[in-house]
């Protein structure tokens, strides 16, 4: 391999055993033991499972590189290869200079030892010497914040604790390679700030590092490129931007198509005997039944329905919901004061957003028909309609709230 290249991955397959929870030698000699000798019952013949499919990809000096991607899409795998926890079944690994890692928590540490004795064990294993170690020792102290704790056995560590004293020790000993899993999501706000500079330090001293988040934000400040992975594949592998566009939209299509959905496409109706919803769409400004709305754009919501008997003063509630069941708006017809005397037979109802602000991301429609004050709804929708909000613009948030800005004095 090059020498440009610090990390490369060719051709990578993983298998695991299905119902085996051992995947090192250290922890299958002892179960191949207790099956040889009847203990432990027969070997599982479940089956295999493919964590990884044919994955290649290389990490230039300096990068660092992001890996996204649903759980089990295998990013976690790849760090274990990389750091050697386990070996790949097909394929080639290139892994040069020295290398430091936090993919799990308390990982690489003895729980019987103090914090002290597993700073020199870690240091050691990462191929300093004792001199360097202590060298280093008080900055790695410090930075954990750990002084009191340092001669408790790790194995009494709460899980943050043991984040701290990990990070520690990866970021201090000025490693050339540094993997990070989601770990760091385990440490309070203060800590996580600390990490994220020291890893920005690390960064403008040429480390390379592989990145592996669920903070898509952390991913598109701090990545320089970002494979994205799904079931064990390479789905794109590209700029942060790009790749963080195409999760989502690969997000909203995996909604989209594994939801329930009637034989007519991307509609919801309701087996009540008294009402239904025939169908649910999203259309744009002229009408058109849309999937993706761009950001800033009017769409409408459109409402198809059936009473099998007369509804008595009706209303209607509409609510839009994020994909993790934020409530991002909820419309009502009795709260624009709109009132009838009774539905009767089949009509449809626009939902209209003239100026819509949400934030680029995945949304679900959910509607209720009421009658009169009967908080139990006379009909409901048989499931959710989704769409997708996109945009050009990188931002956070549920909304786009108006805004200006105005500096009176800078010091």
């Amino acid at each position: 391999m090059p020498d440009t290249w610090p990390i490369a991955l060719d051709h990578i397959w993983k298998q695991y055993q299905l119902g085996s929870k051992h995947d090192s030698l250290r922890d299958a000699i002892p179960n191949l033991l207790k099956r040889l000798s009847g203990r432990n019952g027969p070997a599982s013949d479940a089956g295999a499972f493919w964590a990884l499919n044919d994955v290649s990809f290389h990490v230039p000096k300096g990068q660092t590189l992001g890996l996204i991607g649903p759980n089990g899409a295998g990013k976690s795998t790849i760090l274990k290869l990389l750091s050697r926890i386990c070996k790949q079944t097909k394929g080639t690994i290139y892994v040069g200079s020295r290398l430091a890692a936090l993919i799990e928590v308390g990982a690489g540490f003895h729980p019987d030892l103090t914090g002290r004795e597993n700073i020199f064990m870690n240091g050691t294993i990462m191929g300093l010497s004792r001199k360097d170690i202590r060298r280093l020792f008080d900055a790695i102290v410090a930075f954990s914040e750990l002084e009191k704790f340092l001669d408790m056995p790790v194995k009494r560590y709460s899980s943050g604790m043991a984040v701290r004293l990990g990070f520690a020790v990866a970021a201090h000993v000025d490693p050339d390679i540094l993997l990070i899993d989601e770990v760091l999501a385990v440490g309070d706000l203060s800590f996580q700030q600390k990490c994220y500079q020291r890893i920005l330090d690390l960064k403008a001293k040429g480390t390379t590092m592989v990145f592996v988040s669920h903070n898509l934000d952390a991913v598109r400040r701090l990545c320089d490129r970002v494979v994205l992975l799904h079931e064990g594949r390479v789905v794109m592998d590209g700029d942060a931007d790009t790749a963080i566009a195409a999760y989502h939209k690969n997000t909203f299509r995996k909604f989209r198509y594994e939801t329930v959905q009637t034989p007519h496409g991307n509609e919801a109706r309701d087996t009540s005997k008294d009402a239904e919803f025939v169908q649910v769409q999203v259309l744009d400004a002229e009408g058109r039944p849309q999937e993706t709305i761009e950001a800033g754009q009017p769409f409408q919501v459109s409402l198809t329905l059936r009473t099998k008997r007369p509804i008595r003063q009706p209303s209607l509630t509409v609510a839009i919901e994020r994909i993790d069941g934020q409530i991002c708006h909820e419309a009502s017809t009795e709260e624009a004061a709109l009132r009838w005397d009774q539905w009767a037979g089949e009509g449809r109802i626009i939902l209209e957003y003239p100026a819509p602000n949400l934030r680029p991301n995945t949304y679900m429609i959910s509607a209720v028909m009421y009658e009169s004050r009967n908080p139990a709804g006379v009909a409901r929708m048989l499931g959710p309609v989704y769409f997708h909000i996109t945009s050009d613009r990188i931002s956070r948030g549920m909304v786009d709230l108006s805004h200006t800005w105005s500096v009176e004095q800078l010091a």
